[in-house]
């Protein structure tokens, strides 16, 4: 994605996206396919999604200036906390353009979950169909995208609860066999 498309992307995101809490179960085309990304951490770690195999994942991505973004974030925060043991991880990808602003904000609000950057959006958002803030990306144990949200308000929590509980209900993929020596 070019620099000034991210802008625009980031722009649009703010008229829309964090204008109004108006969440909404999308039908994306990432639905039923894998899910690629990866992204440094806050401190310039890459972290690959796809090494979570066997995991069920919440990848939302969020900026600090998005009061939708913000009043999910400790939902999600939660949501990680009670079901880590079952599996669950959670992911927020901020799309901030300032990482100093990224770290700010979590030193003011801090998350258990890890927190990637994906600068202005370039890396991400375009390939991933990111449209408004947030939007979170709900993946099953085999890596597939099975919920994607736009939007966040209270009420948003109990459903990403509900989707969340019946991923980790299902049983982990098998490994493929391993092929005769």
């Amino acid at each position: 994605m070019t620099r000034p498309a991210a802008l625009a992307l980031l722009a649009a995101a703010a008229l829309g996206g964090c204008a109004a809490n108006r969440p909404t179960l999308v039908a994306s085309p990432l639905l039923g396919k894998p899910l690629e990304l990866s992204a440094p951490t806050l401190d310039g770690r890459e972290v690959r999604l796809g090494d979570a195999q066997g995991q069920v994942r919440v990848v939302d991505f969020w900026a600090t200036w998005c009061d939708p973004c913000r009043d999910e974030l400790p939902a999600l925060d939660r949501l990680g906390r009670a079901h880590a043991a079952e599996g669950l991880r959670v992911y927020g990808v901020s799309v901030d353009e300032d990482l100093a602003q990224v770290e700010a904000f979590l030193a003011a609000t801090p998350l258990s979950f890890t927190i990637l950057w994906d600068k202005g959006g370039a890396r991400h958002t375009e390939r991933l169909d990111v449209q408004r803030l947030p939007t979170t990306l709900v993946i099953d144990r085999a890596g597939l995208v099975r919920f994607v949200h736009q939007g966040y308000e209270e009420g948003s929590a109990g459903l990403l609860e509900r989707e969340v509980g019946r991923l980790l209900a299902e049983p982990a993929p098998r490994p493929p066999p391993a092929a005769p020596p």
